[in-house]
């Protein structure tokens, strides 16, 4: 059975209904808007068979059109139909013309609270902020609305037993006024009651204080859907499900409101794979395993494997939560072994971290770090074995909605390190680094991420400084169209230096093609110098594909130098990873 829009084309012939719904043309005039979409709904309830140019069709469809008004406000529009026929093979017209009328205006809004409702300041809040003022054309939309504000306050903020002892709508159609009249009993206000956990292989003693409410607070569903993220953040759990023991709650005098912990181990141990591959350092593989919990302490163990022909590295982390806080605070011993043999550097270091972390909810995270390093390098011909002890500072935070390609999100870590051979580190030196990523989407369609790196290295030798802190640029997520690391300052033999000042920008515009599938466009630029009076700026610029897969972006680029009279070159970069 067809259905009709609100102009809509109905064929008529002088036989039966089924060809008069072959010929017939029907059109409302005088509706725009809400009213127009209010009116086509109740029209599309029509069947065809009704279809006739008689005055039983047209009573018909005056009767949707006002039954699509009311719920707006108008209750007593002029319906009027003019009937005009066309010589064939024109089709004849049947309008319904509708002028609106005077609409009903509320002019009364009565709420009567009961219960603890009644000395709760949200509720007047609500009230004041959701009540039409008078004088308003009455929506009955507004109203059921106003009605629901009234319940799902009482849900989330405890008040399990609430009833709605009165809620009407007064209409007098003649003289065009509305009142609404509701009288809501919240009854008592629920509290929190103690919390029982299930099924958790970590100690009591760490999840209580993961608790955002001390037991005999008042109910929120905020503190509640807190409880539960925080359990899930802390990567203990597979799941980690909160319900309130209403039964338990409801029999209890004070409605204190016990809540029920069903948790669910994570897996002892996860793998994640990675890899991409660049012209300039070919194939690279990255392989990471992580036992999420060792104890019931919630002690956790990570390590990463990063291979490439040019560099290897070897690291791992012992996370050590603080029970006071263990989902923000907490210590952490790395260690790693990278070697590097890559243009004009070949080095060999072991590492040793010992850190104090902060991890807030507000995102934000910062870590005091104390780092031990041994490193025997070779850059552009020098040779020299550096032992560094060295305390830092960071503070860093990524955000991002969107799934594994975020449509919106950004990136910030801030970094200081600080050397001094007091403390028997070989050489003096302070480190200062800057990271940020901005990913903005507009439209749907048109992605923009934007990228800036800064570097800082205040010393006075220089070439004790090992080369991983040193600054290069060039490569993926540097200078595209540049080989890897193939930007800084030289030797008189021309043999690659690093640089103690490094500043890199990166825009890149990326367009929606189908589905899952981006192009982008991009242009990268920036220097890596010993003195930034003598800089002078490198530019690549590119093409790519971006593919949002379900483990993440994966990227293919081609990108080339410009302004350059001796490099024409073009690099091709494949990637796969996060973004941020």
């Amino acid at each position: 059975m067809s259905r009709y829009p609100l102009i809509c084309a109905l064929f008529v012939s002088s036989m039966t209904p089924s060809a008069y719904s072959a010929n017939l043309r029907l059109k409302v005039e005088g509706l725009s808007g809400e009213l127009e979409k209010n009116a086509r709904v109740q029209l599309s309830n029509i069947s065809t068979d009704e279809v006739s140019p008689d005055g039983r069709f047209r009573a018909r469809v005056a009767k949707a059109i006002r039954q699509g008004l009311r719920p707006l406000g108008y209750y007593d529009p002029v319906i009027t139909f003019t009937y005009q026929e066309y010589t064939p093979p024109s089709r004849p017209v049947l309008t319904a013309n509708v002028t609106l009328g005077e609409p009903v205006r509320v002019v009364s809004v009565n709420v009567e609270l009961e219960g603890g409702a009644k000395t709760d300041a949200d509720y007047p809040a609500l009230i004041k902020k959701n009540m039409p003022q008078p004088g308003a054309i009455l929506n009955h939309g507004e109203y059921e609305n106003f009605k629901s504000a009234l319940t799902n306050l009482a849900v989330k903020k405890g008040y399990f037993d609430a009833v709605m002892k009165k809620s009407e709508l007064g209409v007098s159609a003649a003289q065009h006024e509305s009142i609404w009249d509701f009288d809501f009993d919240s009854g008592q206000r629920y509290r929190f009651g103690p919390v029982r956990f299930h099924g958790s292989q970590i100690r009591e003693t760490y999840l209580n204080n993961l608790i955002p409410f001390k037991p005999g607070e008042d109910y929120t569903s905020e503190q509640l859907a807190e409880f539960n993220r925080r359990l899930v953040n802390t990567g203990w759990f597979n799941s980690a499900v909160v319900v309130p023991d209403f039964k338990q709650g409801r029999a209890s005098k004070d409605k204190i409101l016990p809540l029920e912990a069903s948790l669910v181990p994570r897996s002892a141990n996860y793998v994640e794979l990675g890899g991409g591959y660049a012209t300039d350092v070919g194939p690279r593989v990255q392989a990471k395993w992580k036992k999420p919990w060792i104890n019931s302490r919630g002690h956790s163990l990570s390590t990463s494997l990063n291979v490439s022909s040019r560099e290897q590295l070897i690291d791992g982390a012992y996370k050590m939560p603080l029970k006071v806080n263990p989902l923000e605070e907490y210590y952490q011993l790395q260690t790693g072994y990278k070697r590097k043999d890559i243009n004009d550097t070949i080095s060999d270091t072991a590492t040793l971290n010992f850190s104090r972390n902060w991890d807030r909810f507000t995102g934000w995270q910062y870590s005091f770090n104390l780092r031990w390093s041994l490193s025997h390098f070779t850059q552009a011909n020098v040779t020299n074995t550096t032992m560094l002890l060295y305390p830092g500072v960071s503070v860093s935070r990524i955000r991002q909605r969107g799934g594994a390609m975020p449509s919106w999100g950004d990136s910030q870590r801030y970094s200081l390190d600080i050397s001094d051979t007091d403390w028997k580190s070989d050489v003096d030196f302070l480190v200062l680094q800057a990271h940020h990523v901005w990913i903005r989407t507009y439209r749907e369609n048109h992605r923009f991420v934007v990228r800036a790196d800064l570097g800082w290295i205040e010393t006075n030798e220089f070439d004790k400084v090992p080369p991983d802190l040193r600054f290069f640029a060039g490569g993926d997520r540097s200078i595209r169209g540049y080989k890897y690391q193939k930007i800084s300052p030289t030797d008189r033999r021309g043999q690659l230096t690093g640089a103690s000042k490094l500043a890199v920008g990166s825009l890149e515009y990326q367009y929606n093609i189908y589905g899952n599938w981006w192009s982008a466009l991009f242009v990268d630029s920036g220097e890596a110098v010993n003195d930034i009076r003598k800089s002078n700026l490198k530019t690549g610029v590119g093409m790519g594909v971006r593919w949002a897969s379900p483990v993440g972006p994966i990227k293919f680029d081609l990108a080339t130098p410009i302004g350059e009279r001796d490099n024409h070159n073009v690099e091709f970069y494949i990637g796969l990873g996060a973004e941020l």
